[in-house]
């Protein structure tokens, strides 16, 4: 048996532990003891919780490795084995068994108005005693423990470590989570949100556990407490952190079943029906209580909320930016091993995949070394190549396909061009020269460390820097966001929505309910015109059309002259301009900017087929023109007319070349363009 008393926050042995303790001044606890005065009794029971604190912790180590001596708070006359001593559940003081019911009842550290009863209750101490040194022997593992060893130390990070539920709560989220170190973090947050919770009870409503708390008499105290912690206005019913109530309703669920299963091993009927009792209450009563409200709070924040979505500029300047960046970091690398060159491309072809990619910028950076050794080389299947384009086969060759993890367990792809692929080996083979670790598996490992570079801090300084004119939607989920919604633009069948959807790793359902075109939009856009339709009793001549296929008579007209008057023109001529500048409907003009005998009949077919009025034709510049080329060169050359969907499509990506342009004139554009084509093809053959 040791005769020295140990340590808990550096488990050493001490001959004088009142006087180590004192070394460790950065302990909330420690502080607190010691600013007692020195002959009160509150400073003597801090310390010897402390010290039997040390001690526990020290026997569940010699009792898992049976190796060492263990420290008893008696030392017997005789020698005795060690399973002859158990621990007290109340001050984790370990005695011998026989005597420990003499103990438990004299244990400062009992809860009050507690009686175990006498003959009956030495069988019930020592089978609580015994759940408590069980549980701590066989389920609580040494990496909780050195997870909680690295909290930050403080009051919430004290109360953490000190109460047996929330460090069983650890163990079961480190249970689910433990494989992945990058989940660290979060299981820590999670163990603070509790504690800061317990730490409001304790203090405001005088309930000390969490045993008490799942008491069905202390629901209502623990709704409150939930709501002070969470920030809740009593005037305006709503929270200053509504996610953190939401949060702390599923830790306390949860917490509710680790309390009623160990109940259960320890057959105390009485915390088994206080746990039910509790678990029928947090049905019933908790979404009126806690819940709705910072649901509420939630929606009403994004009311009237901004599009955020990026402009297609923006996101080309990213690119190019992102480029010729990559080549020279490249370069450096390539010529000098230094860990500065080595972070420096790790960090910007980070950033190329995300952008190239519309990955989550996390599911990006946590790629590990292994996949990209692992990723898919193989040729295109020539069978499968025989349902491909010839476009589409030199694609498969020229990408290569690597397969990682996404949320929920969902198995997403990355494509990375051959340049990335350089980029990446070559940050392969320089790890050890840069000072990276043998055993980071991270792909974008940090020099020294354990630990990976984060993607959404890369692709925020190099948005800030690229020249974009709205840097600040440049971020992973707004790129997703944008590739989701403009391919709601295009006329996708499902098969192809689906793809896009897995691609995305969204679940379908979840890319058709968020990822749709901006509400507002919508709703100026398609909506308006039903209303104005409805308003001008012209409901017989919409039987049968789609939204895009409504049109108004006369509105174009009467928005024209709308923003003339806003504009305070006075002449007629600046209406006639503007009408014709924005809704012309036939403006043929040749890529030189040249009128051929050929444009003039074809305005004349256009005048006639629409019954419009002769106005100014506004010239199509040569940036204008083959921004609409890039799209339609295929339905020029085939004589195939433009779907609205499609002009709309163009109409945004080519923003702002096309700004002053309708989708009506693109239509009549590719039209115009595709018979003055196969005219031209029929003259060639004469």
């Amino acid at each position: 048996m040791s005769k020295k008393n140990y340590c808990y926050v550096c488990g050493k042995p001490q001959s004088k532990i009142s006087r180590h303790l004192k070394t460790h001044k950065t302990h909330t606890e420690i502080v607190q003891a010691f600013s007692l005065p020195e002959d009160s009794k509150e400073r003597k029971i801090l310390l010897e919780k402390m010290r039997n604190m040390g001690n526990f912790k020290h026997n569940i180590a010699v009792l898992q490795d049976g190796k060492g001596s263990l420290k008893v708070k008696r030392k017997p006359k005789a020698k005795a084995l060690a399973g002859k001593f158990i621990h007290c559940m109340y001050c984790q003081g370990m005695y011998i068994r026989k005597e420990l019911w003499r103990h438990v009842r004299r244990c400062p550290f009992k809860p009050e108005n507690e009686d175990l009863g006498d003959t009956p209750g030495r069988t019930k101490v020592l089978g609580l005693a015994a759940t408590l040194e069980s549980t701590f022997c066989q389920q609580i593992s040494s990496g909780v423990w050195k997870l909680l060893s690295v909290m930050k130390q403080d009051e919430v990070a004290s109360v953490v470590r000190n109460y047996f539920s929330i460090i069983q709560f650890a163990q079961s989220l480190y249970n689910k989570h433990g494989q992945d170190p990058t989940k660290y973090e979060y299981i820590r947050q999670k163990l603070r949100e509790v504690g800061r919770l317990l730490l409001c009870l304790r203090t405001e409503f005088s309930v000390h556990n969490l045993e008490d708390a799942v008491k069905p008499a202390n629901f209502q105290r623990v709704v409150q407490a939930v709501k002070k912690v969470s920030g809740f206005d009593e005037q305006k019913h709503s929270y200053q952190k509504p996610s953190l109530a939401l949060k702390l309703g599923h830790t306390l669920k949860k917490i509710a079943d680790i309390i009623h299963c160990r109940a259960l091993m320890a057959e105390d009927e009485e915390l088994i029906r206080h746990t039910d009792i509790f678990k029928k209450l947090y049905t019933s009563r908790w979404s009126e209580l806690v819940s709705h409200s910072a649901l509420k709070t939630l929606s009403d924040a994004k009311y009237n909320k901004p599009s955020t979505l990026p402009f297609t500029e923006d996101v080309q300047i990213l690119h190019q930016y992102l480029e010729k960046s990559a080549e020279s970091a490249f370069c450096s690398l390539k010529e000098e091993a230094t860990t500065q060159n080595y972070a420096q491309l790790a960090k910007l072809t980070l950033a190329q995949i995300i952008v190239f990619n519309r990955r989550r910028a996390g599911e990006a950076s946590k790629m590990r070394l292994k996949s990209f050794h692992e990723r898919d080389n193989t040729k295109l299947h020539e069978d499968v190549a025989l349902g491909l384009s010839k476009t589409e086969q030199k694609l498969c060759n020229y990408f290569s396909r690597i397969e990682i993890m996404g949320k929920r367990g969902r198995k997403v792809a990355v494509l990375l061009t051959p340049s990335v692929v350089d980029a990446l080996s070559l940050l392969a083979s320089r790890r050890t020269e840069c000072g990276v670790c043998a055993t980071n598996v991270f792909l974008f490992a940090r020099p020294t460390s354990m630990s990976h570079y984060r993607g959404q801090d890369c692709l925020r300084v190099h948005a800030s820097q690229c020249g974009a004119k709205h840097p600040e939607y440049l971020r992973s989920t707004q790129l997703r966001k944008h590739v989701a919604t403009l391919s709601q633009v295009l006329n996708l069948k499902n098969n192809e929505l689906d793809q896009v959807a897995d691609f995305l790793g969204h679940d379908i359902r979840v890319h058709r309910d968020f990822y749709r075109l901006p509400v507002p939009t919508t709703q100026l856009a398609k909506i308006s015109k039903l209303l104005l339709s409805m308003e001008k009793g012209n409901l017989s001549s919409m039987q049968g059309k789609s939204l895009d296929e409504i049109e108004i008579e006369g509105l174009y007209n009467e928005i024209a002259l709308s923003d003339a008057e806003d504009s305070g023109s006075e002449s007629d001529d600046s209406n006639t301009d503007l009408t014709a500048s924005e809704f012309g409907t036939v403006e043929p003009m040749d890529i030189d900017s040249t009128t051929t005998e050929q444009d003039h009949d074809m305005e004349n077919y256009a005048d006639e087929e629409h019954g419009s009025r002769r106005v100014a034709k506004k010239v199509w510049s040569k940036a204008e023109v083959a921004a609409v080329m890039r799209h339609f060169k295929g339905h020029i050359s085939r004589g195939k007319l433009a779907t609205k969907t499609e002009c709309s499509h163009c109409k945004l990506v080519e923003d702002p070349v096309l700004a002053q342009r309708t989708v009506q004139n693109i239509r009549d554009f590719v039209r115009n363009r595709g018979i003055a084509a196969k005219r031209q093809s029929e003259k060639e053959k004469i």
